[in-house]
């Protein structure tokens, strides 16, 4: 297999970025949606709202070959 160029290693590295700002994102909504459940909220407070919009913010960044992660948000 050859060796990777540079502008292959920085695109990999930039879709790498993309997919864990998705699932940082993500994380942080399931384990605020986790507490807000714990605490007896059900409905969609500030937070939530901010937080699922933020969801769909990294996956409109995601590179084209990773869109599917976010298919349904």
């Amino acid at each position: 297999m050859p060796k990777p160029t540079d502008h292959e290693l920085k695109v990999y590295a930039a879709e790498n970025e993309a997919l864990a700002a998705f699932r940082r994102a993500q994380a942080d909504l399931y384990d605020n949606a986790a507490k807000e459940a714990a605490a007896g909220i059900q409905h969609e407070t500030p937070e939530y709202l901010r937080l699922n919009e933020a969801v769909i913010d990294a996956g409109k960044r995601l590179p084209k070959g990773l869109k599917h992660l976010a298919k349904g948000i």
